[in-house]
């Protein structure tokens, strides 16, 4: 059928050759931007999918800044503590110099305890000055905070406690089985008559040999085990369940420690005056519910949710029983992970690195080093020398902590999240990104098809001129 009003072929080229417009403005569009997706309407699917991703990988880009942050941050102590590390043992040389006082005149000594009182005040001062973007890190800030402590524990350090959504955290300490001293007892009044007798003295220190005379008093015999005490790690009391006797134990509690006293029989008489050997024992306690790691009366776990040391306070006679405290706030918190889930974060606890908590309890603190104190070179150079060893540990132990967060946890926490980036950013590739070869064969047939589009439109608007043969027929 011939009509002129309207022209279908027209209409129909018309309607193709727009398609083929569409078709070739995507593919410009895409072979432009190198995206396949660049508006929700060129698949909804894949943008919703993708922009999840890109979500992810921005998270996870933070999260590697945040452990690269972290790991500096570390660093910085670290290195402050390495500066301590050094002072102290500087420090044990001149201990051991001045406790030389058979050589040294009183002056070198005093020379000594001058250099000792500037190490410790540059310690003060490495503690007071270490910061890392203006937070301090070793003078206490980072360190936990705690209440209610019994008077049973002699010791608390934290280092990593989640409090998840919570305040505060209730710590509970369940003792199952008290800590113990490698311990035996000998009745008897001293030694007999007629002969001496020798001992062998035996510890986790090492071993000494005791000669004692004839007819000795238990008063003596304890005084020669505990004059070597240290040497040896055993010491000697009169016993209070055995009536004129005398009871041995390590000097500290644990499994690892032991006593043995031995009469090597050096007379020869076949009759032992004592041959006895112990071994400690280990308390047995839970904390939070997790079975504690003992060393004697060092209590320890290390879970997702805490980590923590507890010191018990020594003794002949420790009792079972129940302990709660509270950690009220403080500490560092990392966030390691793309979200802000316990899981994906951090905790670390820094303990104040002042004099006054360099050392323990039990030896001594380095601040009692100083110029007139108890322990100064002139007046106590051996229990200056302990304490300084119990500095150093604080100190090494930290530092070890410290390098294994870094380590163990930093280092690997990296690793994994440029992994992860690395495949999610292919994934999201593999959706939005275009395919170059393929969108140029697309680009080349839309272009054609433009092209004989607008050929094949041309000679559709040329159909309706045939009715003009029509009316020229007519006359």
């Amino acid at each position: 059928m011939t009509r002129i009003n309207t022209n279908l072929a027209a209409l129909n080229s018309l309607r193709n050759l727009n398609m083929s417009h569409s078709l070739l403005g995507k593919s410009l569009q895409r072979l432009s931007t190198g995206l396949r997706v660049n508006s929700a309407s060129d698949d909804p699917a894949a943008l919703v999918i993708s922009e999840k991703l890109r979500s992810q990988m921005s998270a996870l880009k933070q999260a590697v800044d945040n452990s690269q942050r972290s790991q500096d941050m570390i660093n910085t102590a670290e290195a402050a503590l390495n500066e301590v590390n050094s002072l102290l043992v500087s420090m044990k040389e001149l201990v051991l110099q001045a406790a030389n006082d058979g050589a040294n005149s009183a002056e070198e000594i005093d020379a000594n305890q001058a250099q000792v009182d500037s190490a410790i005040e540059s310690i003060n001062r490495i503690a007071n000055s270490t910061k890392f973007a203006g937070k301090h890190m070793l003078n206490g800030d980072v360190d936990y905070v705690t209440s209610g402590i019994a008077a049973s524990i002699q010791e608390v350090n934290i280092f990593g406690a989640q409090f998840g959504g919570a305040s505060q955290m209730i710590v509970s300490l369940d003792m199952a089985q008290s800590a113990q001293y490698a311990l035996f007892s000998r009745a008897g009044a001293g030694t007999s008559a007629g002969s001496s007798i020798t001992l062998q003295v035996s510890g986790n220190k090492g071993t000494e040999v005791i000669t004692l005379a004839a007819s000795t008093a238990n008063s003596a015999i304890i005084l020669a085990i505990n004059a070597v005490s240290d040497s040896t790690g055993v010491s000697a009391v009169l016993s209070t369940t055995i009536t004129s006797g005398i009871r041995f134990y390590s000097t500290e509690l644990g499994s690892a420690q032991f006593a043995s006293i031995r009469d090597v029989d050096t007379d020869n008489n076949g009759t032992l005056w004592i041959n006895s050997r112990d071994i400690g024992r280990d308390a047995i306690a839970t904390i939070n519910g997790t079975q504690a790691v003992a060393k004697g009366t060092e209590l320890s776990i290390n879970t997702s949710m805490l980590k923590i040391r507890i010191q018990l306070k020594s003794g002949l006679n420790k009792t079972s029983g129940t302990e709660t405290f509270y950690i009220k706030s403080g500490g560092l918190h990392f966030q390691l992970g793309d979200n802000t889930v316990s899981s994906e974060k951090q905790a670390l606890g820094i303990q104040q690195m002042h004099s006054i908590n360099l050392g323990d309890s039990s030896v001594g603190f380095l601040n009692e080093l100083m110029t007139g104190s108890q322990y100064d070179l002139a007046s106590d150079p051996d229990q200056a020398a302990k304490i300084i060893d119990a500095a150093i540990d604080d100190i090494t132990s930290t530092r070890g902590r410290l390098g294994a967060f870094v380590s163990n946890t930093l280092h690997t926490n990296v690793n994994s999240l440029e992994v992860a980036i690395e495949s999610i950013t292919s994934s999201e590739s593999r959706i939005r990104d275009v395919d170059f070869a393929a969108e140029t064969a697309n680009y080349t047939k839309a272009q054609i098809l433009v092209q004989a589009g607008t050929s094949i439109l041309a000679q559709a608007n040329l159909v309706p001129q045939t009715v003009l043969g029509l009316l020229g027929g007519s006359r």
